[in-house]
């Protein structure tokens, strides 16, 4: 598969990024580079699948999972936890949108959840 080409360019309202699922990215050039960096994992997963157009929404959050997943390890995530308790908060250290860091706390498997759990036991606002 080829690379694609990533074209930053003025999108429509509320649509951060899109792909043909053949040669192109397009993402809106007026994002953050942290919701660049966000938008363009999903794009990516979009295009490696070959999608056009308009997808389910199931299949949206299903993408905004596997790149939370991708994007945010465990390790970090404890770390950033035990800072704050507030998504965005923690999103502000990962460099990554709250709603990914939100997306992240979904795929937790149950011996993600306890490591967690564990790491965050001493954190200051736990008690």
């Amino acid at each position: 598969m080829l690379e694609p080409t990533i074209v930053h360019a003025e999108l429509p309202l509320g649509v951060l990024g899109y792909t043909d699922g053949e040669t192109t990215i397009w993402i809106d050039q007026q994002l953050s580079q942290v919701d660049r960096r966000v938008v363009l994992e999903h794009e990516l997963v979009h295009y490696v699948r070959g999608h056009r157009g308009h997808c389910l929404a199931v299949h949206e959050h299903g993408i905004d999972r596997i790149v939370a997943s991708g994007l945010i390890h465990l390790d970090d995530l404890g770390d950033a936890a035990a800072w704050s308790p507030h998504p965005w908060v923690i999103a502000q250290e990962l460099d990554v949108m709250p709603e990914t860091v939100e997306d992240r706390l979904h795929t937790l498997t149950a011996g993600e959840r306890a490591a967690l759990a564990a790491r965050l036991e001493d954190a200051y606002w736990a008690s």
